[in-house]
């Protein structure tokens, strides 16, 4: 379990890279996410992350930050299913409209994300 923990942590690494390197990428995605019932494809993947991580606590060399990360992924993925559909999409409009040095700083904060997340296991 630790190691998909750790691919977990490589996978989210992996996309603050992309969009550090290319900001566009999340119009690209965002667009695509907004098409129909799709944005909660992304809740049950951020809820499916935070059973990860709260499964393979255990093995963490912090289980305390592991069950954290968890739980910030687990109520991520439950807000998008508790959330007004339509205000979800907003806030997606919203961020497709920052500069493209905003999107490349939150691509750099998901990467040392993902990182740390790797590190913890």
């Amino acid at each position: 379990m630790e190691i998909l923990a750790q691919a977990v942590g490589l996978l989210i690494a992996a996309c603050g890279l992309a969009i550090l390197i290319q900001p566009q990428l999340t119009h690209k995605v965002f667009e695509f996410i907004k098409q129909g019932n799709r944005i909660y494809i992304a809740g049950v993947v951020r809820v499916c992350v935070g059973l990860v991580l709260f499964l393979s606590s255990s093995g963490s060399d912090i289980p305390m930050a592991a069950n954290m990360l968890g739980a910030i992924f687990l109520l991520s993925g439950v807000i998008v299913f508790v959330s007004d559909l339509e205000k979800l999409k907003a806030f997606m409009a919203k961020y497709n409209e920052l500069p493209e040095v905003t999107l490349r700083l939150l691509g750099l904060l998901a990467a040392a994300f993902g990182l740390l997340t790797f590190s913890l296991f």
